[in-house]
């Protein structure tokens, strides 16, 4: 049985709480992760991320055909800057650098710099992998649990937390993405770290096809002792999933489990249309160089899912009867 058939349905609102719908505030799904400062932050409308751009081995031109697509519709992705572009290349979307909702992606052994969080929206650190070596993002072993290399007692933690907030002016909400292990106990800790979201990484799509995919947790467990997690805590760390859902009502219902933002990998990988094989030669296209062809993004599909995906969602908080506090 898949983690999406053990969801279950969705929960609603009696008719009783639906009482005069016209004067109760708004539906709505976003996610406001706010930084120290309380001016800036991250905000997620629709609460949507994509972990693509740094886990699925995309090319730049790639990368950038993806986010070209995502921007329009305001989800998040983690990754590096993008290099700047080659005036001689031919961009069928230009992108908005200072629109993207960029999250900054600090890896185990990598030093901070603070050029790379230049234009980010919000800092993630990296609490898997194994220092100093490269492991292909479809090995288990790339996941483990791990701690930054610096790291010799748990009150250092807190400290690079706070570090990243000065470098940062305040302006960027800090993050950490960890594989589920000891799941409650990891939460806590992180959560006494002070760290203003919590990335759970339950899946991993480590590439555009459908079967590029690693499990690395239960869904149903992970997010029951992670929402215990921030209940006893008495905090309001916000929690990003990743994790295998491929539709509007099941990331819904995991967003009424306790997350705050859900990702689009696996949905995208499903929805990525079959490759068209390459035409034959024929006479016809000897002088197919003379005929401009028109410019299409190959990933000119994903606005267009999206869109569905996110109507669909939205449509979930309405019928549930839920409002936004």
């Amino acid at each position: 049985m898949s983690d999406e058939s053990k969801l279950g349905s969705l929960r609603y609102e009696p008719l009783l709480g639906r009482i005069d719908p016209l004067i109760r505030s708004e539906s709505g799904i976003a996610c406001n992760i706010q930084a120290s400062s309380k001016r800036d932050g991250l905000f997620l409308d629709p609460p949507l991320f994509t972990r693509l751009t740094a886990d699925a081995g995309l090319s730049q031109m790639a990368k950038r055909h993806l986010l070209s697509e995502v921007n329009s519709l305001g989800i998040a992705w983690l990754g590096d800057a993008l290099a700047p572009v080659d005036r001689n290349a031919k961009e069928t979307q230009p992108i908005s650098l200072d629109k993207l909702k960029r999250i900054a992606s600090l890896q185990l052994e990598q030093p901070i710099d603070v050029d790379s969080f230049q234009g980010a929206a919000a800092i993630e650190l990296q609490m898997v992998g194994r220092p100093f070596q490269v492991l292909a993002n479809s090995r288990r072993s790339r996941w483990t649990p791990a701690l930054p290399v610096e790291i010799t007692d748990f009150e250092q933690v807190a400290k690079r937390v706070e570090l990243l907030r000065v470098l940062s002016e305040g302006k960027c909400p800090i993050g950490a993405a960890v594989a589920p292990g000891a799941v409650y106990e990891d939460l806590r800790f992180l959560i006494d770290s002070g760290f203003d979201f919590l990335t759970l990484l339950v899946d991993i799509q480590f590439g555009m096809a459908a079967g590029s995919s690693l499990r690395l947790a239960s869904f149903e467990s992970t997010m029951e002792q992670s929402a215990k997690a921030v209940h006893d805590s008495g905090n309001k760390t916000k929690l990003l999933v990743s994790t295998n859902l491929l539709d509007g009502v099941s990331m819904y219902r995991c967003l009424q489990l306790g997350a705050s933002a859900v990702s689009i990998d696996a949905f995208l990988a499903k929805a990525k249309p079959q490759e068209v094989a390459p035409v034959k030669d024929t006479f016809g296209s000897v002088l197919s160089p003379y005929v401009p062809a028109a410019s299409i993004s190959p990933m000119a599909w994903v606005g267009p899912a999206l869109t569905r995906l996110v109507e669909e969602l939205r449509d979930c908080a309405v019928y549930s009867g839920e409002t936004k506090a």
